[in-house]
């Protein structure tokens, strides 16, 4: 009897061993998530997600520097989110730049944005969106804290060519 305990209890210690020995992922995913995934983007971590593997880089311009906004109804039009790459049809950038759909930006319009020199801007790669396989991302993002600056030279939007979008 004095056999059977003692394997019990050596056997009970190698197991509370190993569990504690285990990757705090397995037990407390949602905390080492937290401490595991740190943004290097100084921003909020609800704009930071937008990058991928949250990862953008603080820039302040030396020159002045034209981007492209993408939109598609003048509400959208001034946005924080910008991009250096000029795609050719909507769904090029809504997959490229993420955009899920639910949001409501078709982006239809394509906007030239001249930033001036010494603006601070934040720059990395787009983040993939659920559904994954519709919303890769990948594309060049750049994001602005102040879409109010006035010397900020916001041009006429143009048409892109616009193609059907489904996501399955």
């Amino acid at each position: 009897m004095k056999l059977k305990s003692v394997s019990v209890g050596i056997g009970l210690s190698i197991l509370s061993f190993s569990v504690s020995s285990f990757p705090r992922t397995i037990f407390n995913s949602s905390r080492v998530f937290a401490e595991e995934v740190s943004s290097s983007c100084p921003l909020p971590s609800d704009i930071a997600v937008t990058f991928l593997n949250s990862k953008c880089e603080e820039v302040k311009l030396k020159q002045p520097q034209t981007f492209y906004r993408y939109y598609s109804s003048s509400e959208n039009r001034y946005g924080r989110y910008l991009t250096t790459d000029k795609y050719e049809t909507n769904v090029e950038v809504i997959r490229n730049l993420a955009l899920n759909q639910l949001w409501g930006n078709k982006a239809t319009m394509i906007q030239p944005v001249t930033l001036p020199a010494g603006t601070t801007v934040y720059q990395g790669i787009v983040a993939p969106q659920t559904p994954t396989q519709c919303y890769p991302g990948g594309g060049q993002q750049t994001f602005i804290k102040d879409t109010r600056d006035p010397k900020i030279e916001w041009a006429e939007g143009q048409n892109i060519v616009q193609q059907d979008f489904s996501c399955p």
